[in-house]
């Protein structure tokens, strides 16, 4: 926050609160846009059996093992979970947005809320293209964001008290997606304990 306006929060509150919404808002679409054109991309040239087989196949199960995890829907690939090519463009987004964002201004938090946003986003769109529709206001969907609040589980710790997301799968989820961001303005990464 500018130091003009630190500790002016009650005259400024209202417009900052309205741009803050407006940016979420904005950020939240635009996963959402590209989970739909990336799904779209992936399902051109197939028939409509062809089409619902692979939703089918993708969205089977539970959320915690989706079959667009993993590279070439392989389960058993767990080291490369969530460093699929629909994950990974979806994610790298984010990182589109944020890459104008000079480094001492961000977060130095993983980009969490982020990947749930793309595993969400990817879960709408397949349902949206069963349904032959390929646009809709992400930020409207009030599923996306219960399913959301379950998805934000599968990266908490685990019964043992370990993350189930390791520090280095992280780099790798991050370096997959960052390898659809041009250019790469930033090492995110580097902050990531080993």
């Amino acid at each position: 926050m500018p130091n003009e306006v630190k500790g002016q929060y009650s005259q400024f509150g209202g417009a900052i609160r309205e741009l803050a919404t407006e940016s979420l808002k904005d950020w939240r679409n635009s996963i959402g846009e590209a989970a739909i054109t990336i799904v779209d991309q992936i399902l051109d040239g197939k028939n409509r059996e062809e089409r619902e087989t692979f939703i089918q196949e993708q969205t089977n199960g539970t959320y915690w093992e989706r079959a667009y995890y993993f590279p070439e829907n392989n389960a058993k690939c767990s080291e490369k979970t969530f460093q699929s090519r629909i994950l990974s463009e979806t994610f790298a987004t984010h990182f589109k947005i944020i890459q104008d964002i000079p480094d001492n201004n961000r977060s130095k938090a993983l980009p969490e809320a982020a990947l749930v946003l793309s595993i969400s986003a990817i879960d709408r769109a397949f349902l949206l293209s069963q349904s032959g529709i390929h646009s809709a206001d992400f930020t409207s969907y009030q599923s996306a964001k219960d399913f959301g609040s379950k998805i934000h589980g599968m990266f908490a710790k685990n019964r043992s008290g370990q993350d189930r997301v390791t520090a280095q799968m992280w780099s790798k989820i991050i370096a997959a997606a960052r390898a659809h961001v041009e250019p790469q303005t930033s090492n995110i990464t580097r902050s990531i304990p080993s």
